[in-house]
């Protein structure tokens, strides 16, 4: 099933995340992320699959970075949906990602 909600390593400095995050399916992802040992400095996230992100993903968010950092690995975070970011900025957690996100601003002129 293509929704299924995936934690997803592609090698050992790519992850990807994809379904479903919301309160009812980060749980059961976060057992597999807390398990996770990173074998590289700096690993890059992609959230370009990810369908329908609520406040539950920003604490997965929040909790894998400092997971990463446990284990001495940067996190870097890659294709992060419009709506996630948006709550990140309305809840003025947005210096949390400070580092491991690169923000493109899209050109509104016109």
């Amino acid at each position: 099933m293509i929704s299924q909600t995936a934690w997803n390593i592609i090698d050992d400095q790519h992850v990807q995340l994809s379904g479903v995050l919301n309160r009812n399916t980060i749980p059961q992802l976060w057992k597999q992320i807390s398990h996770w040992q990173p074998k590289a400095e700096q690993v890059e996230i992609s959230f370009a699959e990810v369908k329908t992100p609520d406040s539950a993903a920003m604490a997965l968010i929040l909790h894998t970075i400092e997971h990463a950092k446990n284990c001495h690995c940067h996190i870097m975070l890659r294709s992060v949906p419009n709506k996630l970011l948006t709550l990140f900025e309305v809840s003025n957690a947005m210096p949390l990602l400070a580092g491991h996100i690169e923000i493109e601003i899209e050109d509104k002129s016109g």
